[in-house]
């Protein structure tokens, strides 16, 4: 006869077994190899899902150039990290160069009527001159003096220094950071203000993370997790608002991150985020089989296995969350279940004379 447990929630066992009852209790005596374990006690959990680095928009900058030119050669390639003000490439500009002459020039005339000026204020102390060729020489050096500010600006507006601008400038970045593209190639010529490529700061990385509902538990704004990256490295990265809900189709949600020290992934790189999850139970991959579609464990009862279904969760590693159906301090198969789900199998499917 079947050994006997307490009634389940589910029915008691009676004088007669329900049709396939028999197929439930499977005797342990005759079965080599199993290895058993206790429930452990539901613990706080967290699994690791993928994402991906992405750009903050505030910490974007598209390359421009403020004259036109000719691309004559790239420093740095995309995806290299560079400190701010690094060259990023350079351009041979003609308008350059005409500015620079043009501030050159204004300079010159402005120093010319600035010492005619002064030579004529001396004449005119010594009442060796007029007053109407000193106040003409301060015109033409007020004027001279317009003209080389002008010449200033024009150069400056283009976030130049006139004093080291020349006929080759170097586009630099703005910030420390990463080229994530370029739009140009040497020898292409350029006009100002094009976009000539984009760059990502590298203090400003956003992890981007999707998650099937239903949401994390006490997971909040400004909790702070681990973020990894394929080769090892990793990084701390701080919650940041609410989840936003995707579509109704595929019940997921979306998170934003920020992470936090470096140096910092670019933009389009794989990571993954460690996400706490409920409060459960965790057994080895190994003591879950299905049988018939349904994920379940062997629960000891006597000298016999009963299958007991259960709801499986997100797998940690070689073991895995499960979210229903065992309680803790119970017995279950942890090595060696599929023996007695290959001997269930067998006896439901005639094998009834296996019992001893």
């Amino acid at each position: 006869a079947c050994g006997r447990k307490a009634a389940g929630p589910a029915e008691a066992h009676g004088p007669e077994a329900a049709p396939g009852e028999e197929h439930k209790h499977l005797p342990l005596k005759d079965v080599r190899g199993l290895r058993f374990l206790a429930v452990p006690e539901p613990k706080a959990e967290g699994a690791w899902y993928p994402a991906e680095a992405i750009g903050d928009e505030s910490a974007q900058a598209i390359l421009s150039s403020p004259v036109k030119g000719i691309v004559a050669a790239i420093r740095v390639p995309p995806g290299q990290r560079v400190a701010a003000g690094a060259g990023l490439f350079t351009l041979q500009s003609p308008e350059l160069a005409r500015l620079k002459a043009d501030w050159l020039s204004a300079r010159a005339r402005r120093d010319r009527a600035e010492n005619e000026r002064a030579r004529e204020q001396r004449l005119f102390d010594a009442q060796a001159g007029s007053r109407r060729e000193l106040e003409a020489a301060g015109s033409e050096a007020a004027t001279a003096r317009a003209d080389e500010e002008a010449a200033r600006l024009a150069l400056e507006a283009r976030g130049l220094s006139p004093e080291s601008a020349g006929a080759v400038m170097l586009v630099k970045a703005p910030q420390a950071g990463t080229v994530t593209a370029y739009r140009i190639q040497p020898g292409q010529g350029v006009e100002a203000g094009q976009e000539l490529g984009s760059f990502q700061a590298a203090a400003a990385a956003i992890v981007r993370l999707e998650l099937p509902l239903p949401a994390p538990e006490n997971w909040r704004t400004g909790a702070v997790t681990e973020v990894r990256k394929g080769d090892g490295q990793r990084w701390k990265a701080r919650l940041e608002g609410t989840p936003m809900t995707l579509t109704a189709d595929t019940r997921r949600l979306s998170y934003r991150l920020r992470l936090q020290g470096g140096p910092l992934p670019i933009p389009g790189t794989p990571l993954e985020v460690h996400v706490p999850l409920a409060k459960t139970v965790v057994l080895p991959q190994s003591a879950l089989q299905q049988v018939e579609g349904t994920w379940g464990v062997f629960v000891k009862v006597g000298e016999e296995a009963e299958f007991r279904p259960v709801r499986r969760g997100a797998e940690l590693g070689t073991d895995v969350m499960v979210l229903d159906g065992v309680k803790p301090g119970e017995t279950v198969v942890g090595e060696g279940a599929y023996l007695l789900k290959s001997l269930q199998i067998k006896r439901k499917s005639g094998g009834e004379d296996h019992d001893h």
